[in-house]
């Protein structure tokens, strides 16, 4: 008689992922690796058209340049962190996340959610013209924000993705 051998996986929630789920969301943290290149490249744009009209905010071209790449990054950040969120959702489900993470994402995130309000009461919500104060402050926010997100992507890239990635692909 041969005995067989066998290996003990433990897994989250004590039995294995759903054929499908892994795949899935497999899919989700590369496409947000995409994303985050992406947004990254356009953060560091932010940064230095940010830099330069905070340092100088009566530049017209300045404010311009910041108010597109900002028009940019807009664009896709509320889709983007909607994604990131059920992914960090599913990561906390699965007991992938450490909790010390968790709660670096919760307090990153409302910062964002802070400097966005900010950002749109200063660009949009004012019906007038900026004044050269208004720029100022609205290229330091914006400075703020291209900070945030910055070590956003980085915690993400370097804390989220790999404790996901190990729960995917148990050794």
């Amino acid at each position: 008689m041969q005995a067989k051998t066998s290996t003990i996986r433990k897994f989250p929630c004590n039995s294995p992922l759903p054929e499908l789920e892994v795949p899935m969301i497999n899919t989700m943290v590369a496409c947000l690796g995409v994303e985050h290149r992406k947004l990254d490249g356009l953060d560091m744009q932010l940064a230095l058209a940010a830099s330069r009209l905070a340092d100088d905010p009566g530049a017209i071209t300045a404010n311009q340049q910041a108010l597109q790449v900002w028009d940019e990054i807009r664009e896709d950040l509320w889709s983007h962190l909607q994604i990131e969120d059920e992914l960090v959702s599913w990561g906390e489900a699965h007991h992938a996340i450490p909790s010390a993470l968790l709660d670096r994402l919760k307090n990153e995130r409302q910062e964002m959610r802070n400097l966005i309000v900010t950002l749109h009461e200063l660009s949009f919500g004012l019906g007038r013209e900026l004044t050269v104060g208004d720029r100022s402050g609205f290229g330091e926010t914006l400075l703020a924000l291209a900070r945030t997100l910055d070590s956003h992507f980085e915690r993400y890239d370097g804390g989220v993705v790999p404790s996901i990635l190990r729960v995917l692909f148990p050794k």
